[in-house]
């Protein structure tokens, strides 16, 4: 499967990392000049190619780690997103408060921008008090994540499948509707 990355971080660097090892092609751009983006190509071999944002973006599953205040300069003129699953990496969530309820998240203006796309939110830090109040230990292998398409969540899931982590949908969880906390 190719899987397209763009922006970096540990996170997308760890999911780089396990989609090559799993024979995943993955498709590397960067959203600044980042001199690890060409290490990381050098160093995993084959599987691993950099490219534009574009060549990135028809990928079967894109993750992207942009900043809040680049979303919508490196989400312009990409190729049809129709149907396309975005795994969107986030902050950490400390409490199930929202800060400021307002203020639109990161996930809703590249919803916005990309309304034929389907955007899986992962949430990879979760604070161990939001973990306790529903009751669940995060282990080592988890990877925390919600979204509104079920179909792009069963995706998401197999895809993380394959990296050898195991998939946490926050709505099965809560055995109830999503919580907007959830979707910043």
């Amino acid at each position: 499967m190719k899987i397209g990355v763009i922006g970096l971080c540990s996170f997308t660097m760890d999911f780089v990392s396990r989609a090559v090892e799993a024979g995943h092609q993955v498709l590397l751009s960067s959203t600044r000049e980042n001199s690890q983006f060409k290490d990381i190509a050098k160093t995993s071999g084959k599987n691993v190619k950099l490219v534009s944002k574009y060549e990135a973006a028809k990928a079967s599953i894109l993750i992207l780690f942009i900043p809040r205040e680049d979303v919508g300069l490196f989400l312009t003129d990409l190729p049809d997103m129709n149907e396309k699953v975005l795994i969107h990496s986030s902050n950490p969530i400390f409490s199930l408060e929202c800060l400021e309820p307002n203020a639109k998240a990161s996930s809703e203006i590249i919803a916005s921008l990309l309304p034929e796309a389907h955007v899986v939110r992962v949430l990879n830090i979760v604070n161990p008090e939001v973990l306790s109040m529903i009751n669940q230990k995060q282990n080592d292998n988890e990877i925390f994540y919600t979204g509104l398409n079920k179909q792009a969540k069963n995706k998401a899931k197999t895809f993380f499948k394959s990296l050898n982590l195991a998939g946490v949908d926050f709505e099965e969880l809560y055995q109830l509707p999503m919580h907007s906390c959830f979707m910043n």
